[in-house]
């Protein structure tokens, strides 16, 4: 390693640590100031920008938006409280297998806040700890929808086999 790479990951780590010191908006201005010290100033050529990640990222917030505007959001979460409270002695199983689905038919996260009030207000009535229909088993669910997700960006499921 180079004394001009030791400057250059430390003008990144400066640049990282002051952006995190002033917030939110702050650490994408300060950090696009240490590109433009990178650039300009150390003559580093810019990569082509993550173009597939941005259009992943696109495509999941439409699918969501167009969800939630058109209803649809809203029946799959009623769906999934239908089930929960149907069942509510085995909220610590479907819960997390809720939340899963959910996350596998919108292609994002995010929209199982929706539906953690929901599994909490269960999880009270039926004297469960709140958190506790939420902690082990969705995250061992997410793991593997991640890991599946990315196998298919990979070119299918042959390179989890290969």
């Amino acid at each position: 390693m180079s004394i001009l790479m030791i400057v250059e990951l430390l003008v990144v780590l400066g640049a990282l640590w002051i952006g995190a010191r002033y917030g939110s908006l702050a650490l994408g201005a300060i950090s696009g100031i240490g590109l433009a010290i990178l650039v300009f100033g150390f003559h580093l050529k810019p990569s082509t920008p993550p173009t597939d990640v941005i259009y992943i990222i696109i495509a999941a917030v439409t699918c969501a938006g167009m969800l939630q505007a058109s209803g649809g959001m809203d029946w799959m979460i009623q769906i999934a409280e239908k089930i929960l409270r149907k069942h509510p002695d085995r909220i610590t199983l479907l819960a997390p297998f809720t939340t899963f689905f959910l996350t596998v038919l919108v292609g994002t996260g995010h929209v199982v806040y929706t539906l953690m009030p929901i599994i909490c207000d269960i999880a009270h009535e039926e004297r469960h700890t709140p958190g506790a229909p939420l902690r082990y088993r969705q995250h061992r669910l997410t793991d593997w929808y991640h890991l599946l997700a990315n196998c298919c960006r990979c070119g299918g499921f042959l390179c989890y086999l290969g």
